[in-house]
């Protein structure tokens, strides 16, 4: 647990010497601050709480002509009160904070293709005893993505290997597209997108009893779409930008693990709503 609590305080501090020491001339700088909420949290198509949740993110980067190398944190708030079976990542009684995110990256930009790679370090909060997460689901995955910027469809495909707790590998293929446009101050964009997921080594081991496991079986996991509408300000002179965002997201389940709906309940249809607000600060607003 000091390690974790270590871990944050790098992160954290190497934000703020980003957006504090580094000269402009050097590379474009920019920070992000993310609120956002949601009536169901998931994560790799896992349902992990089904009730009310926040997520404030803050991160912070820069970029050197195709060149982007980031880091960040989310935070992951239950806003119920939770009753013993549901899906919570605290477990039975008053919200609280369930999860922390670590993550840093970089990126390269080669004509329409963007190239990714980065770690994430999950950490829990909740009391294991209550049905929650608690430290012992602590862990850690590395991934690659590869994303193709178009006109009207922007594939990707991404992968997630998990390095610390459950050692297996995860695939999420993606698209997304515009569907309307408003390019006149106020700027109204609306999207769809949507993915499927296929677990790969996640699963269950025969020849490893005891392994720990996301998913039930090797397959597909989900398949999921969404919309989503964004009303965006225009960027003040140096400053960025502010985005207010809404949508939607359906998803089938067909992995045991994605059905999973909490005590002794499953759906094989899920459907949640969430709401944004996002604010740029300096050079982001002028890259993709």
């Amino acid at each position: 647990m000091q390690a974790d609590a270590l871990g944050e305080r790098v992160v954290w501090s190497g934000l703020a010497y980003l957006l504090v020491v580094l000269p402009p001339a050097a590379a474009q700088v920019a920070a992000r601050f993310d609120v956002s909420t949601s009536t169901r949290y998931v994560w790799h198509g896992i349902s992990r709480a089904a009730g009310a949740t926040a997520q404030p993110s803050l991160a912070a980067g820069l970029r050197v002509g195709r060149l982007s190398v980031e880091g960040g944190a989310v935070r992951h708030y239950e806003l119920d009160r939770v009753t013993a079976g549901e899906i919570s990542e605290i477990g039975a009684g008053a919200g609280h904070r369930g999860e922390d995110d670590l993550w840093g990256r970089a990126a390269l930009e080669v004509g329409p293709a963007r190239l990714d790679g980065g770690v994430v370090r999950y950490l829990f909060h909740g009391d294991s005893t209550r049905g929650g997460l608690g430290a012992g689901r602590n862990t850690t995955e590395l991934y690659a993505a590869l994303s193709i910027s178009g006109t009207y469809f922007n594939p990707s495909l991404e992968a997630w290997w998990d390095v610390d707790r459950v050692h297996g590998a995860y695939l999420r293929a993606a698209v997304s597209g515009p569907l309307l446009g408003w390019p006149f101050p106020p700027y109204v964009f609306t999207f769809f997108d949507g993915d499927i997921g296929l677990n790969l080594g996640q699963g269950p081991d025969v020849s490893r009893p005891g392994k720990p496991a996301n998913f039930a079986d090797r397959g597909i996991t989900h398949v999921g779409i969404g919309a989503e509408m964004q009303l965006r300000g225009g960027p003040g002179p140096g400053a960025g930008s502010l985005t207010f965002s809404v949508g939607f997201r359906s998803q089938i389940n067909i992995d045991d693990a994605t059905r999973f709906n909490g005590l002794g309940k499953t759906n094989d249809i899920v459907v949640w709503a969430w709401t944004g607000v996002t604010l740029v600060l300096g050079g982001e607003r002028q890259s993709r």
